[in-house]
């Protein structure tokens, strides 16, 4: 999702960026199904207990994971919310489109699209480049204590 929206980003050319678009909006879409899934998941399952040493990690960690499932979730909204309000739908297929018509609320369309911009374009890679860092960390301690 995040290469298909760069790619739509940075596209010079107006056909292509049309196309990538229409299969961003529609893979986001289904993308999201599983997202409200994973963080029902984790709204309902918890963190595991931590390792006596490893609270302040553990905290982080937690903090971190919740960071960016928020995130997420606010792209998640964002997204269908800025295309709704300007009254465009979301391609689920060559035949179906989804469609709420929000156009009467068209003054939320702009901070909509800029709040789905800006977290995904800034925030979110800067969450998954500490994640993955932490995770590297993480396995490297692993094999250190073996």
């Amino acid at each position: 999702m995040l290469t298909l929206g760069f790619m739509m980003v940075f596209a010079d050319e107006r056909t292509f960026k049309h196309a990538v678009e229409g299969i961003h909006v529609t893979t986001g879409f289904y993308l999201g199904l599983f997202l409200l899934v994973r963080i029902g998941f984790r709204a309902f399952a918890g963190f595991r207990a931590p390792e006596p040493d490893e609270q302040t990690t553990f905290k982080l960690a937690k903090g971190l994971q919740s960071l960016m499932l928020l995130t997420l979730l606010v792209v998640l909204i964002t997204g269908p919310l800025y295309l709704f309000t300007e009254g465009e739908g979301i391609a689920l297929s060559s035949q179906t489109t989804w469609l709420i018509d929000l156009s009467g609320w068209s003054w939320l369309h702009e901070p909509a699209e800029e709040i789905h911009k800006i977290l995904a374009t800034y925030v979110l890679p800067s969450l998954i480049a500490l994640h993955m860092l932490a995770a590297i960390k993480q396995f490297h301690r692993e094999v250190n204590r073996r």
